[in-house]
């Protein structure tokens, strides 16, 4: 996947890729350090080890907890 680097209005840039944007007005070495994350993470062989816990604040239980207890 191509990662592009866009130039906006002062020091900021804009990252995307054909799946759409990633990042607006960040700086230009956190999009450096992006653009190489999403590089490593499409060709290697990574998976997500287990399922994150979907908690937020303000809600009670999380949706894997009301999922197991149905």
């Amino acid at each position: 996947m191509p990662v592009k680097i866009e130039k906006l209005p002062g020091d900021e840039v804009r990252v995307s890729t054909p799946g759409g944007v990633k990042a607006k007005h960040t700086t230009f070495q956190k999009a450096m350090a992006q653009k190489r994350l999403l590089n490593a993470v499409e060709h290697s062989d990574w998976r997500p080890t287990k399922v994150k816990n979907s908690w937020t604040p303000g809600r009670r239980t999380s949706t894997v907890q009301k999922i197991k207890g149905r």
